[in-house]
């Protein structure tokens, strides 16, 4: 373990974040989309014009990407070869969490493409037992149907340990895949940063540190572009939202239009009146079986001979607020509902915009049948729709300049 400050990597080194997944990594890249066009006078770049790099690390790795994602091709992985190789000399930062699920051919491929002896390696790490809760309601965003205590118990207590989510244990078992990155970029090119609870703003420090930044460059986005995790009656919502969604047979597109793109998503940056809801808790003997993998997780990192920044010894350590009584009821204020389904309403209606179509975002594509609404559910959206519309016209009137 190191004390800081870290070390930059040498100029012209190719820096890939791997993630973890729920390690602050969103945040990290909003900072790091934020400084771009900053980035170049001081000698890094951040390639590419999105927020991270999802659609190279997606075809890479070889993973499934998200229900409805258009599928990635070579060339989206070569266009992210190209801009590194055209940065020179500069230093460049490369960040996507679906690295670190790359198989061994995968991840030499990207030690060898991105540049060889160039490349040097960064994960942000946590411990399990804040990941647990987080990564479920993160898979609901994808479509995931099974509870939380039985999405539990398949993580922690059922051998071979890959139902429901097979993917959860590819990405969360830090030392096989630190292993694994290590022993292609080698371990003197790898580090591991252990992310400061604490501190949310550290780790921008230690990125400009690595990439030898001036202090200060890299700053969050606005609260309202933060992509705060559901709360345990949001993440129940949705949970029933999927499984009628499933049943019904409604298409991919539609549920990333609808639901994650529109419901999930007017959530997750809905910051009024979320405060009080309550968080996703972690049950005590899932809290003891999740440090006890921490625990055997560190010493395995701490063996590889890579450089760890901050409390290692903390991904084994009894988390205090564990929760031992039964999960809440599942209330949803009104007004929080009523956004989920402006949300919902927004979202397939910008699709039905891109697609050329009117914004009637109650269809199916082409050749599928058209969603069957019952009545109540039709007034229920139309009464939103119309709420969503008077807002967005006071708004409009308030709002300085507008319409001009």
């Amino acid at each position: 373990m190191t004390s800081e400050p870290i070390p930059a990597v040498p100029p012209g080194a190719r820096l890939v974040h791997i993630g973890f997944n729920k390690t602050g990594t969103t945040s990290l890249q909003g900072a790091l989309k934020l400084a771009r066009g900053k980035l170049p006078a001081h000698g890094v770049v951040y390639p590419g014009e999105e927020r991270y790099h999802k659609r190279p690390g997606v075809y890479i790795s070889g993973a499934v990407g998200r229900l409805g994602d258009r599928p990635t091709t070579e060339a989206d992985w070569q266009e992210l070869v190209d801009q590194v190789a055209a940065a020179g000399d500069n230093r460049v930062l490369i960040s996507s969490e679906w690295l670190c699920q790359a198989p061994d051919a995968a991840v030499q491929r990207v030690v060898t493409e991105l540049g060889g002896d160039k490349v040097h390696i960064v994960a942000t790490l946590r411990p399990l037992v804040k990941i647990l809760p987080s990564s479920w309601q993160q898979f609901l965003q994808n479509g995931l149907r099974v509870d939380y205590d039985k999405w539990l118990r398949g993580m922690l207590l059922e051998p071979p340990y890959d139902k429901p989510t097979p993917t959860f244990w590819q990405r969360h078992r830090h030392d096989v895949v630190l292993e694994r990155w290590a022993r292609y970029a080698g371990p003197d090119h790898v580090t591991a940063i252990v992310v400061d609870s604490s501190d949310h703003a550290k780790i921008f420090r230690q990125f400009e540190q690595l990439l030898d930044l001036p202090e200060g460059i890299l700053v969050p986005e606005p609260p309202e572009k933060d992509n705060r995790s559901l709360s345990w009656p949001e993440a129940e919502v949705l949970r029933q939202v999927n499984d009628v969604f499933k049943k019904r047979g409604w298409p991919d597109s539609l549920y990333r239009s609808a639901v994650r793109s529109g419901f999930v998503s007017r959530l997750a940056h809905l910051r009024p009146n979320t405060t009080d809801l309550p968080k996703i808790g972690m049950p005590k003997w899932a809290a003891e079986r999740a440090a006890e993998i921490g625990a055997e997780a560190a010493i395995a990192i701490a063996g590889l001979g890579i450089r760890v920044v901050g409390d290692l010894e903390s991904l084994g350590r009894m988390a205090t607020d564990v929760d031992e009584t039964d999960a809440p009821p599942a209330l949803l204020p009104a007004d929080v509902a009523a956004e989920a389904i402006i949300g919902a309403i927004a979202g397939t209606r910008a699709a039905g915009r891109r697609d050329g179509r009117a914004g009637s975002a109650l269809h199916a594509p082409a050749g599928r049948a058209e969603i069957e609404l019952s009545p109540g559910m039709t007034k229920l959206l139309k009464r939103a729709r119309d709420r969503a519309q008077g807002v967005g016209h006071r708004l409009r009137r308030r709002t300085p300049g507008a319409g001009q």
